[in-house]
Formats: structure tokens, sequence, C-alpha cells
């Protein structure tokens, strides 16, 4: 018998519902987002009497510590729900648009036990992938701070040195950068011309 375990999740706790095969609430519990809150949550399942391997997990983002844990728990039957899938199921349960975590945990897990084969099983990327990831995410950090600065610097010799302006095309190039700090002060500049 498979189980179905829809977890609302926030910075600061989770709320978790688990269904059975007909949509009966088995378990409904909110944990914090701390480990003992993953290992009560973890414990409480398996009170349930269903293996890890069992329970299908339904949750709204792959970037969360307590999708590392149940991952690493051998709950290998992860679904990445999409926000908007969830937001536009809503009108399923009532009209009213009122929602709760609890109503949205439960959502999640009830639409793996109805649309499971509309969805698609979640997998961790692998070692390459992550640290693909994070030099790419290094590489725009450092570009973004190199626009930054590049502005800021523009900005200040608008205003203080606007002939470095005129005679370089682009400030952020090799020469022009050295010359600025050869020359920092435009009496420096005008020193030169008259020697």
């Amino acid at each position: 018998m498979s189980l179905y375990l829809g977890i609302d999740w926030s910075a600061q706790k989770h709320d978790a519902v688990c269904l059975n095969d007909a949509g009966a609430v088995l378990l409904h519990l909110t944990i914090p987002h701390t480990p003992a809150g993953f290992l009560r949550l973890d414990t409480q399942l398996r009170q349930v009497g269903t293996a890890p391997a069992e329970c299908l997990v339904g949750i709204e983002t792959a970037h969360n510590l307590i999708l590392d844990f149940l991952w690493a728990h051998d709950d290998a039957q992860v679904y990445v729900i999409a926000p908007s899938i969830v937001k536009s199921s809503r009108g399923r349960y009532g009209q009213s648009g009122a929602r709760s975590d609890q109503s949205d945990a439960r959502l999640l897990a009830d639409l793996l036990r109805t649309d499971r084969a509309r969805l698609q099983l979640w997998q961790p990327d692998s070692l390459l992938t992550r640290q693909l990831r994070a030099k790419v995410s290094y590489c725009h950090f450092l570009t973004q701070n190199i626009v930054r600065f590049s502005n800021r610097l523009q900005a200040l010799l608008a205003r203080y040195y606007p002939a470095a302006l005129q005679v370089f095309s682009d400030i952020t190039t090799q020469i022009a950068l050295e010359f600025l700090q050869i020359y920092p002060p435009p009496a420096n500049v005008q020193a030169l011309a008259g020697t």
C-alpha cells in the first residue's frame, strides 16, 4: 500500500499530511525546520506503518534541507510539484479561495494520489551538475559586481573627472583602469601635459 505525503514548507516550519490510497488522512503534523523536526517526521511516518520507499512525497521546492533529509533517509520517491499547479488545483477543495499551510499539504498529497501520472519523479543533481551550478552561480555573481562597480566608477568619473570618460571608449578596459590608477586626480594629467 502506498502512502502519499504532502509537505507545505517554509523557512521556519513544515506542515505535513499523509494520505492513504482512499484519500483518508492518516497523519497531520507541523514540525520545526530543524534536524529534530525532520527526525520527528520520519518517526511519525514509521509509526503509521510505512517503509520510506513506499511513501510518495510531494513538495513545492527542490531547494530545502527537508528534501535533502528525505533523500538521505531513502525517501527516494519525491515529486517536486510546481506552485502554479498547486494554486490552480485549490478549486478542487473549495471555491472560497481560502487556504492554509495544512490545506496546501493535503492538496500536495492528494495531487500525488490522483495525478501522479502527470508529475515527474525528482532526482537530485549529480555531483558534476552541482559543481557546474556553483561555478555558474559564482560567475553570475562576479559579472553582476563588475557591472555594479563599472556603473559606480562611470558615475564618479562623470562628476569628478569627465575627461577620462572622453579619452576611453570603455572605462572597464585594462588600459583605462591602469591610467586611472597612475593618474587618479585630473591635476596629475595636467602636470603630465605640461612636461
